[in-house]
C-alpha cells in the first residue's frame, strides 16, 4: 500500500477511536457491536473467525446517517454522500486487511458487491476490489452471480427510444458474491473443516435434494429485499446469506458480518444454528436487526 494511503488510514484509525465508542448489543447467540467495524476488530484475538459473510457499504451512493435522520423524521430526504475512489478504496482495504488477521488460516471472507455510478461513470468496482483484496493477503476462490428477478432500473429503455448500435444499456439485475480464503501454511489444513469429526460431519451434512439445479452453478436465482421488508436502503436477501453460511461453516461456528446492516447474515446465521458477531455504525439498525433476531429465537422456543 503507497505510504500517502498508510499515512491517510493511520490518521483515520486514529480519529475513530476517538469519536466512536464501541457498544455491544448481546442476543442469545451473538452480539451486534454499534461503531465502526475497524476498531470493533481490533478488540478480537487473531486467527479467531471462520466466516465472515458482508456486503460493503456504497459510500457514495449511499448517505447512511441522514438515511437514519429521514426514517426518524428529522430530514424528508437524504443527499448522497460525497468521497473520492481512492478514499473508498482506503477504507474498505484497511477494513479488510483486520478481518484478515482474525480470520483462522483456511477461513472464509464472502463478499456480495456490484459496479457502481461514480460521477457519471459506471465503474467496475467488483474487479477492483478483488485485486485489492489480493494485494493484501486474501486468496481469491470462487465468484457467485447473484441473479434478481427484477430489475429497478429502466436501462433497457433507452434501446426502445433509440432502435440502433449504441445505446444498449442492459437493466441491471446482477451482484457479485465473491469468496476468498486465508492461506493456509499447510496443504492439509486448507480446508479449514479437514479436522472434522465423522459425528460433527453428518451432523452438518447438507440436503442436496434441490443441488443439481440452481444452486450447483454460480449463478443464483434470488429475490431481491422489497423496499416494505425492510428499513435498510440496501438489504440482500436472507436467503442468500444462508446459502453461503450453509456451504461454508458448521454449526455453532461463528459468522461475521462487518458490515450488518439490518442484520440479514446474523439473521440467517440464528435460523442456521450459528452463532454471531455484527457489526454497524447506525444504532437504528442495530436495534432492527435485534428486534429481527429474537422474533426468530422465540419462535424456535415455541418448536423446542
Amino acid at each position: 500500500m503507497p505510504a500517502l494511503a498508510q499515512e491517510h488510514l493511520k490518521k483515520e484509525s486514529a480519529q475513530t477511536a476517538e469519536l466512536i465508542e464501541i457498544k455491544e448489543f448481546k442476543a442469545k447467540n451473538g452480539s451486534i457491536f454499534l461503531g465502526d467495524c475497524l476498531k470493533t476488530m481490533q478488540q478480537l484475538p487473531e486467527n479467531s473467525i471462520t466466516l465472515a459473510f458482508t456486503s460493503p457499504p456504497y459510500l457514495n451512493a449511499i448517505n447512511y446517517e441522514e438515511h437514519v435522520e429521514k426514517l426518524q423524521g428529522k430530514k424528508e430526504r437524504w443527499e448522497r454522500k460525497e468521497v473520492s475512489y481512492s478514499e473508498y478504496r482506503d477504507f474498505l482495504v484497511y477494513r479488510f486487511k483486520e478481518l484478515l488477521r482474525i480470520t483462522k488460516p483456511g477461513g472464509y471472507n464472502v463478499v456480495n458487491i456490484a459496479p457502481v455510478g461514480w460521477n457519471g461513470t459506471r465503474v467496475a468496482l467488483p474487479f477492483h476490489f478483488v485485486s485489492w483484496m489480493e494485494s493484501i493477503g486474501w486468496k481469491f476462490c470462487e465468484d457467485i452471480i447473484w441473479e434478481k428477478p427484477v430489475a429497478k432500473d429502466r436501462r433497457s429503455g433507452v434501446l426502445l427510444q433509440h432502435p440502433y448500435p449504441g445505446y444498449y444499456y442492459p437493466s441491471l439485475v446482477s451482484e457479485y458474491v465473491f469468496v476468498f480464503q486465508k492461506p493456509a501454511e499447510k496443504e492439509k489444513t486448507e480446508n479449514i473443516y479437514w479436522h472434522r469429526s465423522k459425528e460433527e460431519k453428518e451432523r452438518n451434512r447438507i440436503d442436496l435434494k434441490d443441488y443439481q439445479g440452481e444452486m450447483s452453478k454460480n449463478v443464483w436465482k434470488i429475490r431481491q429485499v422489497a423496499p416494505q421488508e425492510t428499513i435498510h436502503p440496501c438489504a440482500f436477501p436472507v436467503e442468500l446469506a444462508s446459502r453461503i453460511i450453509k456451504f461454508y461453516s458448521y454449526k455453532d461456528d461463528v459468522v461475521v458480518d462487518i458490515f450488518a446492516g439490518s442484520g440479514q447474515t446474523l439473521l440467517a446465521a440464528e435460523m442456521q444454528g450459528r452463532k454471531f458477531i455484527g457489526m454497524d455504525t447506525q444504532k437504528e439498525y442495530v436495534d432492527y436487526a435485534l428486534e429481527k433476531i429474537k422474533k426468530v429465537e422465540g419462535q424456535k422456543k415455541l418448536t423446542d
